[in-house]
């Protein structure tokens, strides 16, 4: 990085350092500048300016001037998305106790003011009629699709997670006519998700996705497509605000199913609180 061999100083002559120094203070004027007013600003010449851009490996000082651009504007974004993070480096024990639950309403509002209810509704009416529903993550979603996948099983429904295509499976269960998958991608445009979406509605499978829209690839692919608020973050944290929509997401479906048949899923929680007494 230009900037960082600015800011190192290595191997720099006393006149190196006054225009890195002065490069450093005036950042966003010195695009503007020829070598020659760099040169007389720094107190050194255009000479000089010309030596130092060759020891720092450049070619020209236009080609100096492009890259500390290129730089500055590579540095601003990173500031600004810096700036978005919830945490920081001096961050408290007690702020991140006090933030992480902001960052879980966020991130299930602004799913929440995403969902399309007609939409909704039709995913849940297919998922109720559905005699097998198969949910595909990869990597930590498929963590999401193991979570909602045991929910799913508590209430009755067969349900299985699977982490892409295993052809076997799905021709062996094929007899299941009112197949389901649920495939999720934080981005949208998992290649593998994406791959196994084309294969499952080559054979007929009925799918939904849930997942971001940076990317419409596996939408395209889906009957129903749930879309979840993804915020732009860096650091673990871009993982956390998909994650919390995704899981908020199969909480509602798993909440949908089990009222559906209420009565009996009642009936079947008190046959386990009962059996659980008598052992």
């Amino acid at each position: 990085m230009l900037i960082e061999q600015l800011e190192n100083n290595i191997d720099f002559t006393s006149s190196e350092v006054q225009i890195a120094n002065y490069i450093l203070e005036h950042t966003l004027e010195i695009v503007e500048l020829t070598a020659d007013e760099l040169g007389k600003r720094s107190f050194t010449s255009k000479a000089t300016v010309l030596r130092f851009c060759k020891k720092l490996g450049i070619s020209s000082y236009n080609e100096f001037r492009r890259k500390l651009e290129l730089e500055i504007v590579e540095k601003e974004r990173l500031i600004q998305i810096l700036e978005k993070e919830p945490f920081n480096k001096n961050s408290s024990v007690k702020e991140i106790v006090n933030i992480i639950p902001s960052v879980y309403d966020k991130s299930i509002t602004n799913t929440k003011m995403t969902l399309n209810y007609s939409s909704l509704n039709r995913v849940i009416n297919k998922l109720k009629k559905a005699d097998k529903i198969d949910i595909y993550g990869q990597g930590i979603t498929y963590s999401c699709a193991t979570a909602a996948m045991f929910k799913f099983l508590s209430i009755g429904i067969e349900c299985s997670a699977q982490t892409g295509i295993n052809e076997h499976y799905i021709m062996a269960t094929k007899k299941h006519e009112n197949r389901v998958a649920i495939i999720v991608s934080f981005t949208g445009g998992n290649p593998s998700m994406i791959k196994t979406a084309k294969y499952l509605k080559g054979v007929g499978t009925y799918i939904i996705g849930i997942g971001g829209a940076e990317s419409d690839n596996l939408k395209k692919e889906c009957n129903e497509y749930i879309e979840v608020y993804s915020k732009q973050l860096i650091m673990s944290m871009e993982v956390l605000t998909p994650f919390i929509s995704i899981t908020y997401v199969f909480d509602l479906l798993f909440s949908a199913l089990l009222v559906s048949d209420f009565d009996n899923n009642l009936k079947y929680a008190l046959d386990v609180i009962d059996y659980e007494k008598e052992k």
